[in-house]
């Protein structure tokens, strides 16, 4: 088993977009309603691609997972974003290998906090934040349509 993480390019658009509408589907069978595919945009994460923000997971190098990662100004803190493993992928701790690699990013860049908004009704992406040290700090109201989301926070 080869599992690595990569930073995604212009040619894995496709890739990214179709692993994040497939979790979506699946969120929203389970009923958190916040994940939709308006999240998939594909203009805003061809632009975040092409900013060097979104990496993808491959096992045994097939791509089945993505994050975003985005330094906010003045390089205080790392928004993680959009993590999102492929829904027959899930449960073999590749979310658990992208935080990892999310705090290793941030110990690289100097930053000592990450931050990530999450929907209020995903109680396992929740879960596995909290598991890795991530503090719930409130909440809040992403966009009006949308539920409340969590906002999280790791100080390292």
């Amino acid at each position: 088993m080869m599992i690595e993480i990569v930073k995604a390019n212009k040619s894995n658009l496709l890739e990214v977009l179709y692993i994040i509408r497939e979790c979506s589907r699946q969120l929203i069978e389970k009923g958190v309603k916040y994940w939709n595919n308006s999240l998939a945009d594909s203009f805003e994460i061809s632009t975040d691609i092409e900013s060097g923000y979104i990496y993808l997971i491959k096992y045994n190098y097939v791509p089945v997972g993505t994050i975003t990662l985005r330094l906010l100004p003045k390089n205080e803190s790392l928004q993680l974003e959009r993590l999102a493993i492929f829904p027959a992928y899930q449960k073999k701790g590749l979310g658990q290998k992208l935080i990892e690699f999310a705090k290793e990013t941030a110990r690289e860049k100097g930053v000592k906090k990450i931050l990530g908004s999450i929907p209020v009704d995903d109680a396992d992406l929740i879960h596995l934040l909290e598991q890795n040290n991530f503090v719930k700090k409130g909440e809040s109201i992403p966009v009006e349509t949308n539920p409340i989301a969590v906002e999280l926070e790791l100080l390292q």
